[in-house]
């Protein structure tokens, strides 16, 4: 565990990001959650509590920088200094080139990668003055080269990665351990695997999988820290044949 016990998780109202901030308050952690929608920070914070942690709700849109500023001033204030930032949360968009507007674009930009600043902005400055922290940036397999119809969430993605790798070398040699975690392929939780029922379990990359990683950064030594984790699940791994022609 880093200096403190206290983890900030964006993204924390559902999904993965939820999976993640009851994963950290097993393993010790007060959690700071963050997310646009109140009733299912709450939800989340309600599991927490369930299981004897401490959670505090803080709503916010990490596309605006004063609602991050506000959050992290709350949480360092009723739960104490911030040790562990996870930056998921994230916005998604499929859609052709062509008929991208450019406020989707700026949508994507500002959630994905602005928002990722703002909070990395607010909380690594003092994780270097103590000589201690982690923060660590989910990303996806789109940050290596997007498919068709992605370019906006790609090129969002991309700058995110290229943002975590500056702050690494920015901040690695003050204390705080900066990490990119790309999980490739479909992330296993309910909603998904229970809507592809006759998919392969191996296809899906399980959140235990992805909470273990999460464990495995924050408590690596600092002789021996990773920037980069490519976690793709066993299905992603299959020889990928072009189809054959016919005569």
């Amino acid at each position: 565990m880093a200096d403190s016990n206290v983890a900030l998780v964006t993204g924390a109202g559902r999904g993965i990001g939820r999976e993640i901030a009851q994963r950290m308050a097993r393993e010790g952690y007060a959690c700071g959650l963050i997310a646009r929608t109140k009733s299912q920070l709450e939800e989340t914070a309600e599991l927490i509590r369930q299981q004897g942690g401490k959670a505090l709700v803080t709503p916010t849109d990490v596309s605006k920088r004063e609602q991050v500023l506000a959050a992290v001033s709350a949480v360092e204030r009723e739960l104490g200094p911030i040790s562990v930032l996870i930056n998921n949360a994230g916005a998604y968009l499929r859609k052709p080139f062509t008929e991208i507007s450019e406020e989707e674009f700026d949508f994507q930009l500002k959630v994905n990668c602005y928002g990722p600043f703002y909070a990395t902005q607010a909380v690594v400055g003092k994780m270097a003055e103590r000589g201690a922290g982690t923060i660590i940036f989910v990303l996806g397999s789109e940050t290596r080269g997007g498919p068709a119809q992605y370019s906006a969430y790609n090129a969002s993605k991309v700058a995110q990665r290229a943002l975590a790798e500056s702050c690494a070398y920015e901040f690695m040699h003050r204390g705080v351990h900066a990490a990119a975690l790309d999980v490739d392929g479909a992330v296993g939780l309910p909603r998904i695997t229970e809507g592809a029922p006759e998919e392969d379990p191996d296809h899906f990359v399980s959140t235990e999988a992805i909470c273990n990683e999460l464990v495995h950064l924050i408590n690596q030594p600092r002789d021996a820290w990773t920037f980069t984790v490519d976690l793709r699940s066993y299905w992603q791994w299959r020889p990928r044949v072009a189809a054959r022609r016919q005569a």
